[in-house]
């Protein structure tokens, strides 16, 4: 199943990076909306369907979903997002239509994937689907919108709701996913318990609670509304940060290359939460998403958070599923910690710089700071390519029908 997700959404991956390399190399206008849709639609959110069901398949100690289901969901997803992506730069409203349907048709096969397991599970525990049931219903919310928006259906509130289609797409589905998933893939990677599980609960209000109030905030231009969305995820990420960062300091082992880099991603979560509220305090609602200061935003939250955690799991990830089909003959990525902290830190310091050049426009800092990514990315790509090579080079094994998830918890 996890195969099944991860090799699609590296497709897609692929294809978004090709498409932004287009569009920093000729400029056409939608180049850059297109790599971001296939990044985060095609590749983000298929990681996402994936991990989701295999971590709650594990959380329920039950097998994964029926194949026809799963079927289903890569058969919607898929082509909901590759009509979109072909309908918005041509204009063809059908077709991004067509694809938002097929979208929510997905979310809803997805969401039956976690009742089905539910059902057959014989243990009692909701946060096992909790977060990602959310996740589906504030992606809905979200791509009933952009429908709107393709179709100009907007009420005269274009920025606003395009300003609440993000947050709920970004924050709302990945974000949801995301957190909900590092209370408990964060504590397998360090090999420890989460610290304080009954934070869990007070983060989950926390989060999706800002989610709304920042999307209602935009949706109507509310400064109060959306000044308290920030304040909640603000408060989220801060819990989930103290949760994560218990977990390393009680593990005994040196952290590797993804706790690191999962770790980070979280604390550029916690500056953007503070950067909006700042923001939106001093300039207004949509203060926080435009010009300078949403350059700035993009980098922290975009690059930052959702770049840094998506790569920190799939060095994982990429790597435990290589060494389950191979019938457990390879074995996990190699830890090396001078390159760990090595790619780490040029990680932090290229991110940082990258968005401080964005607040105050400063292009040499900005031409340091892509320097410093890109030598820290470089490493990273290359793990990730070994282990995905593994993954689908012809011939390689796969479990047979008895292995079921490892426990994680």
């Amino acid at each position: 199943m996890l195969a099944s997700f991860f090799i699609p959404a590296l497709a897609f991956l692929v294809a978004g990076v090709v498409a932004a390399v287009v569009n920093l190399a000729f400029g056409p206008g939608w180049a850059r909306w297109l790599s971001l849709h296939l990044i985060l639609l095609g590749g983000v959110s298929q990681l996402v369907l994936g991990a989701s069901q295999f971590f709650a398949a594990a959380f329920l100690a039950t097998d994964p979903p029926p194949r026809r289901l799963i079927a289903s969901q890569l058969l919607t997803w898929n082509t909901g997002a590759l009509l979109i992506a072909v309908g918005r730069p041509t204009g063809v409203d059908v077709l991004v239509s067509t694809g938002g349907l097929l979208i929510l048709a997905g979310l809803v096969l997805f969401i039956s994937g976690l009742l089905n397991m539910r059902r057959r599970s014989i243990q009692s525990n909701h946060w096992a689907v909790r977060w990602y049931a959310t996740a589906a219903v504030l992606l809905a919310a979200g791509a009933v919108i952009g429908v709107l928006l393709a179709e100009g259906q907007t009420g005269g509130s274009y920025a606003g709701l395009l300003a609440a289609h993000f947050a709920l797409n970004l924050l709302g589905w990945l974000g949801t996913a995301i957190v909900g998933t590092l209370h408990t893939f964060f504590p397998s990677l360090t090999g420890t318990r989460l610290p304080f599980p009954r934070l869990e609960g007070v983060t989950f209000l926390a989060w999706v609670g800002g989610v709304a109030a920042l999307s209602v905030g935009f949706a109507f231009d509310s400064t109060p509304v959306a000044l308290l969305g920030w304040l909640s995820l603000a408060l989220a990420a801060g819990l989930l940060f103290a949760n994560l960062a218990e977990c390393v300091h009680r593990k005994h082992a040196e952290a590797g290359l993804p706790v690191l880099l999962v770790g980070l991603g979280q604390l550029f979560l916690l500056a953007g939460a503070c950067l909006g509220l700042v923001s939106t305090a001093d300039g207004g609602t949509l203060s926080p998403v435009v010009g300078e200061t949403g350059d700035a935003m993009s980098t922290l939250v975009l690059a930052g958070w959702i770049g840094l955690t998506v790569a920190g799991s799939l060095v994982h990830l990429l790597g435990l599923l290589a060494r389950v089909r191979s019938g457990f003959a390879v074995g996990m990525p190699a830890r090396s910690p001078v390159r760990d902290r090595l790619v780490t830190a040029g990680a932090a310091a290229g991110l940082t710089a990258l968005a401080v050049s964005a607040a105050v426009s400063s292009d040499v800092l900005g031409t340091l700071a892509r320097l410093l990514i890109l030598l820290a990315a470089a490493p990273v790509a290359a793990i990730l390519a070994r282990s995905a090579f593994k993954v689908v080079r012809p011939g390689s094994g796969g479990p047979g029908p008895g292995i079921r998830p490892p426990a994680v918890r």
